[in-house]
Order: C-alpha cells, then sequence, then structure tokens
C-alpha cells in the first residue's frame, strides 16, 4: 500500500460467488480496481483489497448479481483519522503533546544561580525578573547579550554575568566586584560643635583650632574647635579632629500601662487557602485575608516539585486561623525595670559616655506607671559641622 492509497483508505473484503473468476471480471469490467487478490481454485471466496470511495460500487454490483460482500477490515491514514476524531480526549492530549514537544525546548522553566558571595541569590532571580529572565522565556532571549547587560545594570554590585541554558533550565554565572581602592577621604572644611549643654571636662585636640578649655560651660551649638586656624600671613583651613567631653544633665519620663491585654483561650480554628502561580496569588475565600488582633495566623507554603528537585512557581498556601479570647492582666509597679529602661535609652543616645548618678520617682497615674529622673553624665559633646570655605580676598 502507497501513501496516496493509505491518505484515501482501503478496505479489504471477502467476495463469494458460485463463479470467483466471472465475478472478478465483472468487478473489473466496472472500473474497480482490485488489489491483492487471493483465491485458490477450489475455493468460491475471494479476498482483496478495494478502494474506500469503491466500496459502495462495488455493493450495489454484488447485489445486482447476487454475489455475497463482507467487509474484512480497513486500513490506511484515513481510518486512522477518523477513529481519532471519535476520541477527542486522545486527540486533545496528542495535540497538547505535540506542541509541547515543539515549545517546551525553546524556553526556560528553571534557574540556577551560581557564583555569589554577597549578593543573595533571590535579589539576583528578583531583578533577572524585571529583565525579562523569567519563567517561559526564550533560550535565545535569555542568552543574549542585551539580558546580560540589562542584568549588570539592575545590579551594580556584579562585575560580570552569563548565562548559560541546558534543557529547560538556565544556569546564571556571576562575578561580583571586587572594591581594592581605599575609602575615599572626607574633604572641605568642618568644625566640632557642642551638640548638648554641659561643663567641659576632658578636651583632646588633634586637629584645628580649640576654643573652649577644661572647666568652660557652653551650649548646644557653640563652636569647641575651629578648621580655621590664623597663622599671621594665611589661615590655613583644614577638617578639625577632637574629643570633648562634658558633664551633662538629662531629664527624662518613661510611662508605661498598669493593664494590659493578653490572648486568652483558644475559640475557634479555620483554614483558609489559595494558589501562587508565579507572581498572582489566587484566594479561595473572601475577605482581605487581615486578621484582628485576637487571632494567630499560621502561614505555609507548599511548591510543587519535580523529580531532580526542580520547584515549579507554583504553590498551595495554606492558612491558619486560631481565634482567641481577650483577658486583661494586671502589671505590678517594678521601679526597677524602668530605671533598667531609662538608662538603657540614655546609654544608646549618647555618642560616648556614661551615668555618673540618677534621682527617680516612679508614681501611678490614670492607668500609668510614669518615673520622673535626672541624670548627671558624662559624654562626648563634640559634633562635626560642615563649614563653608573662607575668601578672605573677596
Amino acid at each position: 500500500m502507497n501513501l496516496w492509497r493509505s491518505l484515501g483508505g482501503m478496505a479489504e473484503v471477502s467476495l463469494t460467488s458460485a463463479d470467483p473468476a466471472a465475478a472478478l471480471s465483472a468487478i473489473n469490467a466496472a472500473g474497480i480496481p482490485v488489489f491483492g487478490a487471493d483465491r485458490s481454485d477450489e475455493d468460491i471466496v475471494s479476498r482483496f483489497w478495494i478502494r474506500r470511495q469503491d466500496y459502495r460500487r462495488l455493493y450495489r454490483l454484488c447485489d445486482a448479481r447476487g454475489y455475497e460482500l463482507k467487509l474484512i477490515k480497513r486500513r490506511g491514514i484515513y481510518w486512522t483519522g477518523k477513529r481519532l476524531l471519535r476520541r477527542p480526549v486522545l486527540l486533545a492530549g496528542a495535540l497538547i503533546f505535540l506542541l509541547a514537544a515543539v515549545y517546551l525546548p525553546g524556553r526556560v522553566f528553571f534557574f540556577r544561580v551560581e557564583g555569589n558571595v554577597t549578593v543573595p541569590a533571590r535579589l539576583i532571580l528578583e531583578k533577572c525578573g524585571q529583565c525579562g529572565i523569567s519563567f517561559g522565556a526564550s533560550r535565545r532571549e535569555v542568552r543574549s547579550e542585551r539580558m546580560k547587560n540589562a542584568l549588570l545594570e539592575a545590579i551594580p554590585e556584579l562585575q560580570w554575568a552569563g548565562i548559560n541554558t541546558f534543557g529547560c533550565t538556565a544556569t546564571i554565572s556571576v562575578r561580583e566586584r571586587t572594591d581594592t581602592q581605599p575609602p575615599a577621604q572626607a574633604r572641605g572644611v568642618s568644625s566640632i560643635v557642642a551638640a548638648r549643654d554641659g561643663v567641659i571636662t576632658q578636651c583632646t585636640v588633634t586637629r584645628g583650632n580649640a576654643l573652649c578649655r577644661v572647666g568652660q560651660a557652653v551650649k548646644a551649638g557653640d563652636m569647641l574647635v575651629s578648621g580655621y586656624t590664623d597663622c599671621g600671613i594665611s589661615i590655613v583651613a583644614t577638617r578639625a579632629e577632637g574629643e570633648i567631653y562634658a558633664r551633662t544633665e538629662r531629664t527624662l519620663r518613661v510611662v508605661t500601662p498598669s493593664v494590659w491585654h493578653q490572648k486568652g483561650e483558644i475559640t475557634g480554628q479555620e483554614k483558609k487557602y489559595a494558589l501562587i502561580l508565579g507572581k498572582k496569588r489566587i484566594n479561595f475565600y473572601q475577605g482581605s485575608g487581615i486578621s484582628d488582633t485576637g487571632c494567630d495566623k499560621m502561614y505555609t507554603e507548599t511548591y510543587l516539585t519535580l523529580p531532580g528537585g526542580f520547584v515549579l512557581p507554583v504553590a498551595l498556601v495554606t492558612e491558619t486561623w486560631v481565634s482567641r479570647s481577650e483577658a486583661e492582666a494586671g502589671i505590678p509597679e517594678r521601679p526597677e525595670a524602668l530605671s533598667e529602661f531609662a538608662r538603657a535609652y540614655l546609654s544608646g543616645h549618647m555618642i560616648a559616655g556614661q551615668i555618673l548618678r540618677q534621682e527617680e520617682a516612679t508614681a501611678a497615674e490614670d492607668g500609668l506607671y510614669c518615673q520622673y529622673g535626672k541624670y548627671a553624665c558624662i559624654e562626648m559633646i563634640g559634633q562635626t559641622r560642615s563649614e563653608e570655605i573662607i575668601k578672605p580676598y573677596e
């Protein structure tokens, strides 16, 4: 059977007659071609192949002459296609498989990052997505120089980037910049001014013109060390450097509630589900998903993973909302806790120094515990301030 006969379809039939030879001659005379006739001399049954479109003509001829005609089997591309049309699910699956076989080899669905040390892999993948190197991107586009240059512009910390593809996986190889240059020196003229009111206890000046001395009382904003030094015939401008310590006083008011609310027993539990497809999320529940203050939320994401460890950007989100009752709880008056907080707060807001002594008083007011305190400190009050360059002859 050649290709053209297969496209049109063939049918194998058996013909029973008293004179098979005369029957075959009559069929030939009617213009019906016969292929592969098989008959023994003693047998009254002949088997042969005919074209699909000749079957009705042969049937009418056999019926008119009293022959018995039986269809044995069908063959060819025509009959195969007709059987597939009766099975739409199988046909749709075959078409999807064919399209996938043509589409998938030219696309990238998985990504790996290598060569990064300080730049997080998640940041590199996020910038790659913004540059077009994302799920389902073309392999040819991913390997283009345009994509690599866009990635380097998006992440200045990278010195070089290369993208290699193998199958549906893209490996992003990067090389980070190495900063071998020394840090830039600060330029310009600066002075040191007082950050707070106080009495100077220690003054150490390593550069600039000192304008203060030990025992001097200063106010916030007063200049302590000038960046300009008068040398007689010229004025030297520089960046003032030094350490100025002073005795200061600070006042602080610390407040905490005397009654607070806490979560009680569990009153209900409910599960919510959502689906993540790439960067989109589909919620299978109504509402914003923001729980109230009396509700705990447990959040889990389960990503779809293929054999071999490849993770698809498809995840099932499960949120468990646990409702709790609220109860009031009293806080015992603890002056030492408020004092510890006040000392830690003051120490954190000092450039350098320590607290010498404190005077504190605690009182209960309108459902609050309030602590009032005065603190004597020794701390560094010198603060650098940039100055404009002076041009004396203008």
